[in-house]
């Protein structure tokens, strides 16, 4: 039998080998092509035909997928193992959207009695505000929510609020604020009214810089514009793993929300950080969300891995780092509810799997976590797609469809999914020399004109692309949809061998940013060993600081 490293030196043989090679042929070449490169996972369809890869190619890459483990790495991340090996501990995200009467012993004790009353709280919660039960200070129902938080203390429950907007309820307005650039909070208090102003200040740790800025912003505004400190309460609640931080705040317990260590932040949606996505569309629909990653969990545990789209879409990518020399992957969702997507992917996958020692410390074999970016379609066909057509890069481009809800009497809906369809073709089979010619005849150009002009016309073609489609966006198929990119994302670090579940790489600038910050308040005289730009830089800032008025 062969060895890991012998799988793995064939497939990037293989990868080498499908350098340049066209895909159209792939689909003459195999005309069982589709049965075997489009699959239905809890809702969503999911057809990567247009990727770069053979089925003896995918075969190979299956085989290296089973060499690595990734079903006992699956088995053990969901059975609660303490795969996160460099803090020591569980990835459980998918603990919080389980049957609660499916029970899930970890360290001898069952966690779902705890998820699910936490749950249950936060319905009761939410049940208030939105009843308008839960008042402010002065006797007012909650009118909008702030939900204060950075990564993924925000970017999940963002995106989810805005891509079920349709179902948000009526009275309550959502906001998010996340970046501490104080433009972005003058730019939100005018719209707000502290007697009907509900603050949800989310940090797992309770100690996340920007958040406590932020969150303290907050509170100041209230307590100058006449909320006394000892009704504050009635407009700030805490969700976080450090609930003795969010008391030190100055807030109750009956308006602190949490969830345990085992929860990334960038799987955390699912959580008491949902809060917001549950405000805004309701207990039930929340639980519709959760029932929809459910059906995915099911899917990703039970399918064969040569079923198993969450397996498949991780090993395409990890095919296409070989494969294309462009380093990123483009993600479109033709769904302005999903214009959020990108951001919240970028955290997931370039936070989890943007690493360069394996889980030993030892250097990891070839490039990691390409870059993630992307915008809403048909936008991006208006700004980036010129590159992906003619660019002389490759970027393979996830296109996410969702069928409009009604039908559209400008027949919008239609147009949307017909330039999704036809963005996809032509990235694959672009335009020849010869078609352009043709074209420019067929609209009265003479030789010389065409032949100007044709060699701009030409598109290379041979750029892949996968199309994952939602026959509508709902709770549960969105809620499918997040849990298929978690598990993606996971089994692309297992293939890597790095831990997708740390972060290390966040912390170095933030220490840096202490002592800046520092610097930048003029507390003492540079360091001799600070680098000639940093110095320079801090010094114009200072000037144009103290000149401020």
């Amino acid at each position: 039998m062969d060895t890991h490293a012998e799988l793995l030196e064939r497939v990037e043989a293989l990868a080498r080998a499908a350098r340049g090679r066209p895909l159209a042929p792939l689909f003459t070449d195999d005309p069982g092509r589709l049965a075997r490169f489009v699959l239905e996972a809890a809702g969503i369809r999911v057809d990567f035909a247009r990727q770069p890869v053979s089925g003896a190619e995918l075969d190979a890459l299956l085989g290296l997928a089973r060499s690595a483990g990734i079903a006992s790495r699956r088995d053990a991340m969901l059975r609660g193992e303490r795969v996160n090996l460099t803090e020591d501990r569980a990835a459980l995200h998918t603990a919080l959207r389980r049957n609660p009467g499916e029970a899930l012993v970890v360290d001898g004790a069952d966690l779902m009695p705890a998820v699910d009353a936490e749950l249950h709280r936060m319905e009761a919660f939410s049940d208030a505000v939105r009843a308008g039960r839960w008042r402010g200070a002065t006797g007012r129902p909650i009118a909008d929510v702030v939900s204060i938080g950075i990564g993924g203390s925000s970017l999940g429950p963002q995106l989810v609020c805005e891509a079920l907007r349709e179902q948000a309820h009526r009275r309550l307005r959502l906001h998010f604020l996340s970046n501490v650039d104080p433009g972005a909070w003058a730019a939100l208090h005018p719209q707000l009214d502290p007697a009907s102003t509900l603050f949800v200040i989310a940090s797992k740790s309770w100690r996340t810089a920007e958040t406590a800025r932020n969150a303290e912003a907050a509170r100041d505004w209230l307590l100058a514009r006449g909320v006394a400190a000892g009704q504050l309460a009635s407009h700030l609640v805490g969700i976080t793993a450090n609930p003795a931080g969010a008391r030190v705040f100055g807030l109750h317990d009956e308006a602190i929300f949490g969830f345990e260590d085992w929860v990334g932040g960038r799987f955390s949606v699912w959580s008491a950080i949902g809060l917001p996505v549950m405000l805004s569309i309701g207990h039930e629909g929340f639980r519709r969300l959760l029932t929809g990653a459910r059906a995915m969990d099911r899917h990703f545990a039970e399918a064969p891995l040569e079923r198993n789209a969450p397996v498949l879409l991780a090993l395409l990518s990890w095919w296409n780092r070989l494969v294309l020399d462009g380093g990123s992957e483009a993600v479109v969702p033709y769904c302005d509810a999903l214009r959020r997507l990108p951001a919240w992917l970028q955290q997931l996958q370039m936070e989890s799997n943007g690493k360069s020692v394996d889980v030993d410390g030892r250097p990891v074999r070839g490039p990691t976590a390409a870059v993630t970016w992307g915008e809403p379609g048909t936008d991006a066909q208006h700004s980036f797609f010129q590159a992906l057509h003619q660019g002389a890069s490759v970027h393979p481009v996830e296109f996410v469809l969702a069928v409009p809800a009604q039908p559209d009497p400008q027949g919008r809906d239609l147009a949307l999914l017909a330039s999704a369809i036809a963005q996809a073709e032509a990235l694959m089979h672009g335009r020849n020399l010869a078609e352009a010619l043709a074209s420019l005849h067929a609209q009265g150009l003479d030789e010389a004109q065409a032949a100007r002009l044709a060699p701009h016309l030409v598109h290379p073609g041979n750029r892949p692309s996968t199309t994952l489609l939602l026959d509508r966006l709902d709770p549960e198929r969105l809620g499918a949809l997040l849990a298929l990119y978690e598990h993606r994302t996971a089994v692309l670090g297992w293939l890597w061998n790095v831990n997708s579940f740390d972060q290390w790489g966040v912390e170095l600038g933030k220490q840096l940013a202490r002592n800046s910050e520092a610097l930048l308040r003029g507390d003492g005289p540079l360091p001799p060993g600070l680098d000639p730009a940093s110095a320079a830089l801090i010094e114009r800032l200072r000037g144009v600081l103290s000149g401020r008025g």
